[in-house]
């Protein structure tokens, strides 16, 4: 690695280190085994916790001023109070609940047993930093890490906002700077896919509050809200399920990740046909349901031409660029 690489990635980490310390990996490699599917009662936290959200939202205010500007239902209440409890600044909090409940099995691997035990601090400053690996576990028949709920919940609703300012074409380009970026490719040394999907299937889940756009994967299908005003008040009238979310692209061990630098990709590859006898994918994965799901979007979301070496950043960085021009110029002549 160069000096000026690392330079350059030392001034980004130094620039973004909440979002440097949250950059969680998992190794759904080592120990895999058959687990219990968590998806049921992690469906119970996750309705329970959009209920409580419900309940703040139609409590009257505690200040007589705002009781008087109360009035019905106030969608931002309750948007705010379903991040609260949904989303995370550093940690998501279902992530964080999912990798310290005794109530779900879990596959945890300590760094020094990870296939990432070799990647050093000037290829993966996060992972070497912080040490953090999150948790292996199931939802359904899907193996997936404890931060992709984080994923789904806290930059499935960033990619909310990018949504209804920029459409779809806004929400792919910002995922994919994120993994280059601080979510991956310059912080942990690792662009997951994995993550991608489970960052697009939280839009979907954000977007369905309200159901106020139409679903990103299938817009000629009407969106069933979460959440309806009736007389007033905020009343949840469909339950969630981790089910119409996760798929097998979620699973990293499956959907193989790429890598900053060759010797990553060399590093990783070689830990892994030790801890498994194999390679990534562990199993081929059938294609027909993903593109029935994803359609054209299935490539943001689904590395079919497994592990590899990432792009340069100054490459996909330029494209980035180009895109927000290109956003302006529509601004400007709108």
């Amino acid at each position: 690695m160069s000096f000026q690489r690392l330079a350059a990635g030392l001034r980004l980490l130094l620039l973004s280190i909440p979002a440097v310390l949250s950059a969680a990996e998992v190794d759904s490699f080592t120990g895999r085994h058959a687990l219990a599917d968590a998806g049921p009662f992690l469906n119970q936290v996750v309705n329970v916790w959009m209920e409580e959200a419900v309940v703040e939202a139609n409590r009257p205010p505690l200040l007589p001023a705002l009781q008087a500007k109360a009035q019905g239902c106030d969608r931002d209440r309750l948007m705010k109070a379903l991040e609260d409890r949904l989303a995370g600044y550093l940690v998501g909090q279902l992530e964080d609940f999912a990798e310290n409940s005794t109530a779900i099995e879990t596959i945890r691997t300590p760094l020094e047993r990870s296939v990432y035990r070799d990647f050093d601090f000037t290829e993966s400053p996060t992972v070497a930093l912080t040490r953090r690996l999150g948790v292996l576990l199931r939802i359904g028949d899907v193996y997936l890490g404890s931060d992709k709920l984080g994923h789904f919940f806290t930059e499935g609703r960033t990619y909310l906002d990018h949504y209804v300012e920029g459409g779809e074409r806004s929400v792919l380009r910002y995922g994919d700077l994120t993994e280059h970026t601080y979510y991956g490719g310059i912080t942990t040394g690792i662009y997951s896919y994995a993550d991608l999907a489970a960052n697009l299937n939280g839009l979907r889940f954000w977007n369905a509050v309200f159901a106020e756009h139409p679903d990103p994967l299938h817009p000629e299908r009407p969106v069933r809200p979460y959440m309806r005003c009736e007389q007033g008040r905020w009343h949840r009238v469909r339950a969630f399920d981790w089910n119409d979310y996760v798929d097998p692209a979620w699973d990293e061990a499956l959907n193989c990740n790429a890598y900053s630098d060759p010797r990553l990709l060399r590093k990783a590859t070689r830990r892994i046909a030790e801890a498994t006898g194999g390679a990534c994918p562990l199993a081929s994965v059938p294609l027909a349901p993903l593109e029935r799901k994803y359609g054209p979007l299935l490539d943001h979301v689904f590395n079919r031409q497994g592990p590899q070496v990432l792009e340069s950043f100054a490459t996909q960085f330029g494209r980035y660029w180009e895109e927000v021009l290109h956003g302006l110029s529509a601004k400007i002549g709108n």
